[in-house]
């Protein structure tokens, strides 16, 4: 009796890793600007993330929101194991991920924040230094306006935005419309 396999085995082929030369530049940290883009708008985006002339398109209909100068991090993801086969222990499904942005706009973006509780159809972009990340998955934001006991700290909006997805997004040259205003 032979028996056949839905999938590859012997699939096991790496990507080439880079080595650093004397001339390369690091990419530099920190959430610094973001976007929501709505689900109706993200297979157009993720074919081609640097094509600025299809997120103009989209921030002219309303699907895109740039949001220029946030600051946050982004927790790198929490890996999810799932039951393992044979002799292999676990499996990896993916990760939870997690990024934390700050925005300075406290009353001015109040509305924006409400409509944003509950909803489950927009994906987020990050951007770092130079590069554009966009969650492979939809959202989901928890935002909170924190107030401290001392008199000099500012009041801002600060939000949780958590998604599940197999890998960490990839990062992309940052389109202009991240970095012009």
């Amino acid at each position: 009796m032979s028996y056949t396999t839905a999938y590859d085995e012997c699939d096991d082929q790496l990507e080439p890793h880079y080595s650093r030369t004397c001339d390369d530049e690091t990419e530099k940290a920190r959430i610094r600007r973001g976007a929501f883009i709505h689900k109706s708008v993200f297979a157009t985006i993720i074919a081609d993330p640097t094509d600025n002339a299809a997120w103009e398109t989209a921030i002219a209909d309303g699907k895109i929101l740039i949001m220029p100068e946030l600051a946050g991090t982004f927790d790198g993801g929490s890996p999810k194991m799932g039951p393992g086969y044979g002799d292999q222990k676990e499996t990896f499904i993916g990760s939870d991920f997690k990024a934390v942005v700050k925005d300075p706009l406290y009353k001015e973006n109040w509305g924006f924040y409400k409509s944003l509780a509950g909803k489950s159809s927009y994906h987020f972009a990050y951007c770092t230094e130079t590069q554009v990340h966009i969650t492979g998955k939809p959202v989901t934001v928890a935002s909170k306006n924190p107030i401290t006991d001392n008199i000099e700290d500012n009041v801002i909006w600060e939000s949780d935005l958590s998604w599940f997805e197999k890998f960490t997004p990839a990062p992309h040259d940052a389109p202009d419309v991240f970095t012009t205003p």
